[in-house]
C-alpha cells in the first residue's frame, strides 16, 4: 500500500490543475467574457466536495490528530488548519458571487477575485505540505500507523464524496483543462 503523503500529494496534482483553470477563468470574467455556468458549478462542486471535504477531511480528520500527537508540530498544523478555514472563506465567496451571477447579475469580478484568491492561497499551502508537513509524517509515522491511515483515507473517500465520484472528477478536470488551458 503507498504511503497515504503520496496519495495526498496526488491529489495534490488534481487541485493544483484546477487552480490553473480557476486562473484563466478568473481572467475571462476579469475581462468581462462570460464562462459557461456549468463550468463554473463544477469548479464549485470540486473544490467544495473534492478539495475541502474530502482532501482537506483526510488532512483534519486523520492525519493532523495523528501529527499534533508530537507537540512540536502543532504549531505547522495549526497553520494548515487556519488556511483551510481561509480557503473556505474563499469558497463561499465563490459561491455566493456564483448565485448572482447565475441569476443574471454582473457578479463575475467577486468571482474572479475570491478564484485568484483561494489559488494564491492554496499554491502556498500545498508547497508547504509537500515540502514540510509530508516529508515530517513520513519520517515521525511507523510504517503500520501509515497503512492504518491509508485504509482510513479510501474509507472516508467512499463515504465522503462516493464511489466513482474521484473519477467522475478526474473526468471534469481534462474537460476544463481542454476548455480554458489548450
Amino acid at each position: 500500500m503507498k504511503k497515504p503523503t503520496q496519495d495526498l500529494i496526488e491529489e495534490h496534482s488534481g487541485i493544483i490543475l484546477m487552480l490553473r483553470i480557476m486562473e484563466k477563468v478568473a481572467e475571462k470574467l476579469k475581462a468581462g467574457e462570460s464562462v459557461d455556468e456549468g463550468h463554473l458549478s463544477k469548479i464549485v462542486e470540486f473544490l467544495k466536495n473534492f478539495v475541502d471535504k474530502c482532501h482537506h477531511g483526510k488532512e483534519e480528520g486523520i492525519l493532523f490528530p495523528e501529527l499534533i500527537k508530537n507537540s512540536e508540530n502543532e504549531k505547522l498544523v495549526n497553520e494548515l488548519l487556519g488556511e483551510h478555514k481561509t480557503g473556505r472563506d474563499f469558497i463561499r465567496g465563490i459561491t455566493e458571487s456564483l448565485t448572482n451571477y447565475q441569476k443574471g447579475n454582473p457578479d463575475a469580478f467577486h468571482i474572479a477575485v475570491n478564484a485568484l484568491g483561494y489559488s494564491q492561497l492554496l499554491d502556498e499551502h500545498i508547497r508547504k505540505e509537500n515540502t514540510v508537513l509530508f516529508p515530517m509524517a513520513d519520517k515521525e509515522l511507523p510504517n503500520e500507523l501509515q497503512t492504518e491511515i491509508s485504509e482510513k483515507f479510501e474509507k472516508l473517500e467512499v463515504e465522503v464524496i462516493g464511489v466513482g465520484k474521484h473519477e467522475e472528477y478526474h473526468h471534469w478536470l481534462e474537460e476544463l483543462e481542454n476548455a480554458y488551458l489548450r
